[in-house]
């Protein structure tokens, strides 16, 4: 199931913030498959992606367990194949929901305010009763409510790095036992022990030998993945060939961990084929630029003939140069909006800029983007 577009807002008076699409009517901000998100720093791009983190949150959780509600409205749009669902919701200053509704392919299925839910097998709008700690898409029926059941597994299969981080390098120094740890989920990225372990388990060599090709495709040559057996854990060990000894994860450069780290965790999805919206926060920080592109070439071919979304951040300027500029969204901070640009709602300025024959960074630090041709010339004479 695919993003195809969000409503965003905080009204908070501390926190205020809202998405905006630029140079479009359309008050959504629309994604495609591949999404790379640039901008300043400070222009939002952090804050999208938490943003989207927090809504797979609420929809795998009901509620139950978010934070941050106050003031926060959004409207979000999945694709799943030839459908289309639509869910709207609202919180007050309080912390109280006062919107939630859910349409179908337009069919609306939940109206909160009227106290009315949609029943598949009986064909029609039945009252129910709300309650305040939980969202009504909680109250999961595969039989009479199967979109909530969609809704809670995009939620639940949503997975997010933070690129700039650890990536579990730091925290790995724990017994690998996926009996006793959910290695589903995929929001916590400092499991990647665990991961493998599973991956290996199910898949075998072959789980081993695609992380080894893939390691090598960013000129990281790996001739074994294996474990350091301990009396109470087992520690993930790699064997290089330019070097003697093996080398434990947590002995990795930072660089070579955050990578290792992600190719585990997203063949791990692949190969389980669990779908999924993948979310990558400053993807390529740590690496230099050739490793760094080639890293970003392997994941959007990952991609590109898989049944995952995903959604990558940078400012760094040869990260914008790796990457068409048909998988951008540029963002422009205005006060409190961030305004997006990209393929979707200002095409025609993305294809004239082929035409200047100027490297990507450049669409961006021009800011093409936004004035085009008329804007450049005036600039540039």
């Amino acid at each position: 199931m695919i993003l195809k577009a969000l409503k965003y807002g905080n009204n908070y008076v501390i926190g205020k913030w809202s998405i905006e699409s630029g140079k479009a009517k359309d008050k959504y901000v629309s994604f495609e498959n591949i999404n790379l998100i640039v901008g300043r720093n400070a222009s939002g791009k952090t804050r999208l992606i938490d943003s989207i983190r927090w809504i797979s949150d609420l929809l795998e959780s009901g509620l139950e367990y978010a934070s941050g509600t106050m003031g926060v409205s959004f409207e979000i749009i999945f694709e799943d194949g030839k459908d289309e669902i639509k869910y709207c919701l609202e919180f007050d200053y309080k912390q109280s929901i006062v919107k939630e509704n859910l349409y179908f392919n337009d069919m609306q299925k939940l109206n909160r305010s009227a106290g009315l839910l949609y029943y598949e097998k009986l064909g029609q709008f039945v009252e129910f009763e709300t309650n305040d700690e939980f969202l009504t898409i909680s109250r999961r029926d595969n039989i009479q409510q199967p979109f909530f059941t969609i809704l809670h597994n995009w939620g639940k299969n949503l997975a997010h790095y933070s690129f700039g981080g650890d990536m579990g390098k730091k925290k790995f120094r724990k017994l690998i036992d996926s009996e006793s740890i959910d290695i589903t989920d995929f929001k916590n990225s400092n499991k990647v022990g665990n991961i493998y372990y599973e991956g290996k388990k199910v898949f075998g060599d072959k789980f081993e030998r695609m992380i080894i090709e893939n390691m090598k495709r960013i000129e990281y040559h790996l001739t074994s993945i294996s474990y350091d057996s301990k009396p109470d854990a087992q520690f993930l060990i790699v064997k290089e060939s330019d070097l003697p000894d093996k080398t434990y994860f947590e002995q990795m450069s930072q660089g070579m961990a955050r990578a290792f780290s992600l190719i585990v965790q997203l063949n791990y999805s692949l190969m389980a084929k669990i779908p999924s919206c993948i979310l990558i926060d400053d993807i390529g920080e740590g690496l230099d630029y050739d490793r760094s592109k080639k890293l970003i070439e392997l994941i959007i071919e990952k991609a590109e003939g898989s049944n995952i979304q995903l959604f990558m951040t940078t400012n760094d300027r040869f990260v914008m140069n790796s990457v068409p500029l048909k998988y951008w969204s540029v963002i422009h901070r205005e006060g409190n909006k961030s305004v997006f640009y990209n393929y979707q709602n200002s095409k025609q300025t993305f294809d004239d800029f082929a035409f200047t024959g100027l490297n990507n960074f450049d669409f961006f630090a021009t800011e093409f983007y936004r004035q085009g041709f008329e804007e450049f010339i005036a600039t540039a004479q």
